[in-house]
């Protein structure tokens, strides 16, 4: 019986190239976390220019708008200079040193809150003394969609540039 016969012959060695390539730069994505938190900031920083919270709700107004030309949250500039980029192998964020003032007040600011005397009657705040002071939330720290987007478009970049052209 005679019959047609096909032979398929594969020289996968380019493939197999691409996919230890692949592997080996996959098992430290500092490069592409970097990226993401280096674009976070921006973010954090484009929310006190537009005085925004991560979904695009704007902040609250300052009750004795004394100074209308001053932004929100902008008294000396310290609270968003003191928000900086943080990455690792297998993470990403964006957030406050922990030292100095804006470690210790930024929270409030950013998750609103009420604040209380610890140990008098009272607390002594804007020149007036009051039993209480009712901080509104101006989220500057937080995860809307625009976080979304950076991650999507740098892992997306980051995953095609794994399985393109040699970069050697």
């Amino acid at each position: 019986m005679s019959g047609i016969g096909y032979t398929i012959e594969l020289d996968s060695a380019e493939l197999d190239a691409m996919i230890a390539r692949a592997i080996n730069e996959a098992a430290d994505m500092r490069r592409p976390m970097g990226e993401i938190a280096g674009e976070w900031l921006d973010h954090v920083h484009e929310r006190f220019d537009q005085e925004k919270d991560p979904l695009g709700v704007p902040w609250a107004k300052r009750r004795d708008n004394v100074d209308p030309e001053r932004k929100v949250l902008h008294l000396t500039g310290a609270l968003e200079t003191q928000i900086v980029p943080d990455f690792g192998s297998d993470y990403a964020q964006v957030g406050l040193l922990p030292s100095g003032g804006p470690g210790k007040y930024g929270r409030i600011h950013n998750e609103g809150g009420v604040i209380r005397p610890k140990e008098k009657a009272a607390l002594s705040f804007g020149g007036r003394v009051v039993a209480q002071v009712v901080m509104p939330k101006r989220q500057f720290l937080g995860f809307g969609p625009v976080e979304q987007e950076t991650v999507e478009d740098v892992m997306g970049n980051w995953l095609r540039g794994l399985f393109g052209a040699s970069t050697a």
